[in-house]
């Protein structure tokens, strides 16, 4: 079970079932420490509106013992790297995590190589913490050993995404879980673990994990959840 799960949906996401206060009460039960909710940005239909994403400075560091974050699950919009949230408001969220959406209207198919420029400029470009789900290119096809690279150059952390190991439990699913591990550890970084939750009971549980680790090469010193300390001193950082 995770300590910190740092990717959980409220139902402000409009495909998500918990408020934010039942994901606080399950957190608590779970003797969890942090947890950071991050909605999908206004970006994708049904997705949150904007102005979710502006009273943030009335937020609770702690609620009921628990450290919450407030972030956004931001989404590619344009080829030139825009997101679905402006600068200025990503700047007062807590943590921003971005992800690449072929949900998002705006955005049109370019092709591999012209999806990759766009994402790149997007790592590049943004205040960006967490690249989520970077081996999911089923949504649109683009270059993930390169997007990773660039990522982690960018001082961005890649994620190991709980939900997409239940999605993509095909040989070709878990290698490309092993590449995000393999370019993690090339590059002397750590990265995290989040369960991506849509339902109460999927948060913090990684048990699924313990199937997979051998087998991607992961090892619990390069998961950064394991150093809540450097966790944050990074978050702080940006």
């Amino acid at each position: 079970m995770l300590k910190i799960d740092l990717h959980i949906h409220t139902i402000l996401s409009g495909h998500a079932f918990g408020t934010f206060y039942d994901i606080v009460k399950e957190a608590k039960k779970k003797e969890m420490t942090m947890i950071a909710i991050t909605d999908h940005g206004p970006g994708i239909p049904n997705g949150s509106q904007k102005d979710l994403f502006t009273g943030t400075h009335k937020r609770m560091p702690k609620i009921e013992g628990i450290k919450v974050l407030f972030g956004c699950e931001t989404n590619l919009i344009t080829k030139e790297g825009d997101l679905d949230i402006q600068e200025k408001h990503l700047k007062d969220l807590d943590i921003v995590l971005f992800g690449f959406h072929s949900s998002a209207e705006a955005y049109k198919d370019l092709g591999k190589e012209e999806n990759t420029k766009a994402i790149i400029k997007a790592l590049k470009k943004n205040r960006i913490h967490i690249f989520v789900h970077p081996n999911a290119n089923h949504f649109y096809n683009y270059d993930t050993e390169k997007v990773m690279e660039v990522a982690i150059k960018n001082n961005i952390l890649l994620e190991i995404n709980i939900s997409y190991i239940i999605k993509m439990p095909s040989e070709k699913g878990i290698e490309s879980f092993k590449q995000i591990v393999d370019i993690t550890r090339k590059h002397n970084k750590k990265l995290i673990v989040n369960t991506d939750s849509h339902f109460l009971h999927e948060i913090g549980d990684d048990s699924i994990l313990d199937q997979v680790k051998d087998k991607i090469g992961l090892t619990d010193d390069l998961i950064i959840n394991n150093y809540p300390e450097e966790l944050m001193k990074f978050i702080q950082s940006k």
